[in-house]
């Protein structure tokens, strides 16, 4: 009797647990700044200092359905964004910029992927934003 109750108790512990990410506690109402690029399997920012020569510079914030952030000095984006946090795919629909005239390499590649994004992985203090498997954005949350 003993063994049926230990049994009956695993089963609804394990019915319990859900394997699907709280997608607001991840994303909403958090401000992270870039660390780290990787494009096509190279990794383009080797020291987090070239994102941040000027401050207030490479950073997105994510709200209920929106997004906003400043990547170089003066070119910020916004947009909307929905994520499923059972298979953890993510999609960036940007509204701006429109185009990215006078933009770095860096930051074309950045718009890149967060207009490209198919899925995401981490958490809320570490969060990695990824076109693919050989292209992602690193986040850290401020």
């Amino acid at each position: 009797m003993k063994q049926i109750g230990i049994i009956l108790s695993l089963c609804l512990l394990l019915a319990a647990c859900s394997t699907e990410d709280d997608v607001n506690e991840i994303f909403c109402g958090k401000r992270f700044k870039i660390t780290g690029l990787t494009y096509n399997g190279q990794k383009i920012v080797k020291d987090v200092k070239e994102f941040y020569a000027v401050d207030g510079t490479y950073w997105i914030s994510f709200s209920q359905m929106s997004v906003t952030g400043v990547l170089q000095s003066g070119m910020s984006v916004e947009g909307t964004w929905s994520a499923d946090g059972g298979n953890r795919q993510l999609t960036i629909h940007l509204t701006s910029p429109s185009n990215s005239d006078g933009a770095s390499d860096i930051c074309n590649k950045v718009v890149n992927i967060l207009k490209n994004a198919t899925s995401y992985s981490g958490d809320s203090n570490v969060l990695r934003i990824k076109r693919d498997n050989s292209s992602y954005i690193e986040l850290s949350s401020l």
